[in-house]
């Protein structure tokens, strides 16, 4: 049986009073009406046609007065100037008596423009049915159960827009079921299934048939107002939606409640917050539902504009404040000005909060003074929990948006300037809802200080070319003595050809390492060799020395990979070693100013700090600051190369390190690039610092060919006097705590490509038998105390 708005109640119901009058005979019988009940006896005698089925509501008017007594039963005369009740035929809403409460609130004749149930997709007819059905399981087949799921009626008032929620309370005690024909069967386990399926009609129809019952009687109706307890749990219901805080049509639903729990047509509903970058939001994706009252036209007010304001005071008290009338408020800030400018007299804010502190900020604000009071605006606070955990999640959900769109755009980024990534990231989502194709913003950050450091292998293309020439060798060594045995047993002309070639491989080889020999090596060992071996494998006299040929190779790159197996674990212990204490040096200079930090491995490990001001929010950075930073920098490459001296002995390969720092004393801009998702010097000044940094690790003094970078030294390319003068302070001060000799080389650089005019300072550091470890350690802690402190 489908249903359909327009579907029938399938049961007759007839209206009468037959029950309510037997209800009174038997009082009366009893003793139980004390004065009258002749006269009602009487009454009841005179009125025959209340007896019968009544068809005709002229028989209800004709005998008004003793109805309304006889109505007394259910419906007490102390009752119907304060209860919504109404008495009508079984199932029909055309109510023969109601209470002026009832009438007052629903108008019967406009039911289906004015009511919203919930039944499922709000069919009536389907409630009524199943009530029925219900009711027939009970009363005739004696089935004891305990079902009562509420009926909710949602009453829309069209003049004020506003909805009442009523829980339906239905009394059929004066109802009386009439079985046509014989009940058929219903088993108990068939009763648990319909029970479940209490909405399936076709399910229900098979067991009770409407036309073997008839519903004769009446039934009282009672409205019972429900609306707080409704409203509150919706809007919680609501907030749980995803991304519930910023959708509109969200803020739609829940604003109309708060409307409609206030009874307050022009209540209007606002929300501040703090994004992912810390920022306040005010408003949503469309700027025109979710958003701050505070904005009014549309208008954003600042939040400077917000200092001792009542929001202000809202936010770091964590309490809720309610201005009944602010024509009225005595200390208005600018914020509070612009609300009364705006219309808004009466204003509720209420502080979101959790275990961090307050994130958010509710606003309810009215025109009429005095709409939102200190006697229902208890009611919002039954929701601030639910809101906090929605402004929360959408947090959270935006910072995994951003975070992502971060790591699409940007990838990995420095932890010290997150905070405008974050902004940039933010944007982008906002922008990127309107227009998919919407790109980041530009990031630049200017007048910052780069302090370029590089720790660099000495000769290690070199090393790493000979590991890989004897390796190769090596290789081609052992194939030659393997086709040495398969030629001895089979004689084949092959086998010498395959032979002839290796040899001039290692002729080539052994006149050292040239472009493109590893592969001539490599594709001879896989295309010459292998087909070789894997022939004669099965030759049972082959079998084990192919076998010990085999277990020579490297498991993962089939060749010889020794050498270059021990200098690659070297190298990678040198930038190990290099890379995690730059991490926990850096660590800490974090704490004496914020900065952005990059690194980058090769043969070494190179590095670039900038500091500035546009790198940081709420601090100022002088130069102080960047003179700490320089003598910090020298301070962590003389502990480099300390650990340098301890790792050599646990070194497979006799490696050693230069070292080199590049001052440049001017200030430059740094842009993000996307496209190399990565920092690079903005403005074609700054181009010149990039150029002079990729060149001067293969720099040599000028007039003696010798290479700037040495070990054991630490060598400072600069441009002007007065940084060579600034560094010259340095030197006697550490030459003073023994951390390097005291000697200082001031030395001229030959002109490279695009570069002249630079001049490097080169200092020895002191080896540790000359140094205190913990002087050492003590004064690198000074340094640090006095940038943080500074």
């Amino acid at each position: 049986m489908k249903v359909s708005s327009t579907t029938k109640f399938p049961f007759r119901s007839v209206l009468s009073l037959r029950p309510l009058i037997r209800y009174w005979e038997e009082a009366i019988e009893k003793g139980e009406v004390v004065v009258g009940a002749s006269e009602l006896r009487e009454r009841l005698n005179n009125a025959p046609e209340l007896r019968e089925p009544i068809t005709d509501m002229s028989v209800i008017e004709k005998h008004r007065d003793l109805v309304q007594y006889l109505m007394g039963a259910i419906i007490p005369k102390a009752a119907r100037d304060t209860d919504r009740l109404a008495a009508m035929p079984a199932f029909q809403f055309d109510p023969f008596l109601a209470t002026p409460g009832f009438v007052s609130t629903l108008n019967t004749a406009f039911f289906d423009e004015t009511v919203t149930t919930n039944f499922p997709d709000n069919h009536m007819e389907l409630g009524k049915t199943a009530k029925a059905c219900i009711m027939i399981l009970q009363k005739v087949y004696g089935v004891q159960m305990n079902f009562e799921k509420p009926i909710l009626f949602t009453i829309h008032d069209k003049k004020t827009g506003l909805d009442k929620v009523f829980k339906v309370v239905i009394n059929g005690r004066f109802c009386e079921i009439i079985t046509r024909n014989e009940p058929k069967p219903i088993e108990k386990h068939v009763v648990n299934f319909l029970l479940e399926k209490v909405y399936d009609l076709d399910l229900w129809m098979q067991y009770i048939r409407p036309e073997d019952y008839e519903f004769h009687g009446f039934m009282v109706v009672h409205l019972i107002d429900v609306t707080e307890q409704e409203m509150l749990s919706s809007i919680k219901y609501d907030l749980l939606e995803k991304n519930a805080v910023i959708r509109k049509e969200t803020f739609a639903s829940i604003q109309h409640k708060l409307r409609s729990l206030f009874e307050v047509p022009g209540l209007k509903l606002g929300l501040g917050f703090l994004d992912p970058g810390n920022n306040l939001v005010l408003s949503g994706n469309d700027g025109q539902n979710w958003k701050s009252v505070a904005e009014g036209g549309g208008n954003c007010i600042l939040c400077n504009d917000y200092g001792g304001s009542l929001y202000e005071r809202s936010w770091v008290d964590k309490r809720t404040i309610n201005i009944e009338d602010l024509t009225e408020y005595q200390h208005p800030a600018k914020v509070e000005q612009a609300l009364i400018e705006s219309g808004i007299k009466n204003i509720l804010l209420a502080p979101l909060v959790d275990e961090s502190g307050t994130i958010g900020i509710l606003e309810l604000a009215a025109e009429t003074p005095g709409a939102i009071n200190p006697t229902n605006s208890y009611r919002v606070e039954q929701v601030l929990p639910m809101f906090s955990a929605a402004v929360k999640r959408v947090k959270e959900e935006m910072y995994t948006e951003v975070r992502a769109l971060i790591q699409e755009e940007c990838t990995a980024i420095h932890p010290s300037v997150t905070w405008r990534f974050l902004e940039a990231g933010v944007s982008l989502m906002n922008r990127r809802r309107l227009d998919e194709k919407a790109m980041l913003e530009e990031i630049v950050f200017k007048d910052v200080y780069p302090l370029f450091g590089l720790s660099d292998v000495r000769n290690s293309s070199a090393e790493r070319n000979n590991a890989i020439q004897q390796d190769l060798l090596e290789n081609l060594r052992l194939a030659k003595e393997l086709l040495l045995k398969i030629h001895a047993i089979k004689k084949l002309p092959v086998v010498e050809e395959v032979i002839s070639k290796g040899d001039e491989q290692m002729r080539k080889l052994g006149r050292g390492l040239a472009s493109g020999d590893e592969n001539n090596v490599l594709e001879f060992l896989k295309f010459e060799i292998a087909p070789l071996l894997d022939h004669f494998q099965a030759e049972p006299a082959l079998t084990q020395h192919i076998t010990d040929y085999q277990a020579k190779l490297d498991p993962i790159y089939g060749v010889v990979y020794q050498r270059r197996k021990t200098f690659e674990e070297s190298l990678a212990a040198i930038n190990n070693m290099i890379g995690s204490y730059l991490d926990e040096a850096e660590e800490r200079a974090q704490e004496m100013f914020p900065h952005y930090f990059e690194k980058f491995r090769t043969d070494g490990v190179e590095f670039t700090l900038y500091v500035g001001n546009s790198l940081v929010r709420e601090k100022k950075f002088d130069a102080f600051y960047l003179k700490n930073f320089h003598l910090w920098q020298l301070m962590t490459m003389i502990e480099i190369d300390h650990r340098m001296d301890g790792l050599k002995p646990k070194l497979k390969n006799a490696l050693d390190i230069t070292q080199l720092i590049l001052v440049h004393d001017q200030p430059i801009s740094v842009r993000f690039r996307p496209d190399e998702k990565r920092f690079d010097v903005d403005g074609a000044y700054d181009i010149r610092y990039e150029i002079v940094k990729k060149r001067i690790d293969k720099a040599n003094i000028k007039s003696t060919g010798e290479r700037l970078t040495q070990p054991g030294k630490i060598a400072i390319v600069y441009y002007t006097s007065k940084v060579a003068d600034e560094y010259k302070r340095y030197f006697q001060y550490l030459a003073g705590r023994k951390l390097i000799l005291p000697t200082v080389e001031d030395v001229e650089l030959e002109e490279l490509p695009g570069v002249s005019g630079l001049r490097a300072l080169r200092i020895q550091i002191a080896k540790s038998p000359n140094v205190d470890a913990e002087e050492h350690v003590n004064l690198m802690k000074d340094i640090e105390e006095a940038l943080r402190i500074n």
